[in-house]
């Protein structure tokens, strides 16, 4: 199972594709990111606003939802999507770092290059899949935990394993309810 964490509303069975408006909220560095993402993009991988992100872990898709709300949902790729490619999160908060204290072009180049290098990653990678679309199979948690989900992790020293939230969804997709 992978994770989808969205603000639309789904259900059981229905299917998520793209929501290509996301890269306009984007300003400054953010969009500069972005528009250089698409520029330096491996071949056959569309440009990021025509793919779906979708989190490898449930660890990735809960701190990605403590950060920005949303509905978290448990997804599978769909029979026919297509797979564009995975990559490694935390490089963009990276990336974002280095166009925020440099404007040398060289290296902003490297950095981008990296996010598309495939087997490299950071010290905890978050990764995230790129596909065409994905079927809702579980609606995990809505947005309505987050502020929990927040203080859970907070009171744990920024441990989201630790949390019950964590515990609980462990249990529900994957049947570990040991000490749930």
């Amino acid at each position: 199972m992978l994770y989808r964490v969205d603000k639309r509303k789904f259900e059981v069975g229905e299917t998520i594709t793209p929501k290509t408006t996301f890269e306009n909220t984007f300003e400054g560095e953010k969009k500069e990111v972005e528009e250089m993402l698409n520029q330096n993009r491996v071949s056959g991988i569309p440009k990021r606003k025509d793919c779906l992100f979708l989190f490898r872990d449930l660890m990735c898709a809960l701190q990605f939802y403590k950060k920005y709300g949303g509905i978290i949902y448990g997804v599978s790729i769909k029979s026919g999507s297509q797979i564009y490619y995975k990559g490694d999160m935390n490089k963009l908060d990276n990336i974002l770092d280095i166009f925020r204290f440099s404007e040398d072009e060289d290296l902003r180049n490297a950095a981008v290059n990296e996010y598309w290098k495939t087997g490299t990653h950071t010290f905890f990678p978050c990764y995230e899949v790129l596909v065409s679309s994905a079927c809702v199979e579980k609606v995990l948690i809505g947005d309505n935990l987050r502020e929990t989900v927040k203080e859970e992790i907070e009171s744990r020293g920024g441990s989201i394993e630790r949390t019950p939230t964590y515990r609980r969804l462990l249990c529900e997709v994957y049947g570990e309810c040991e000490n749930a």
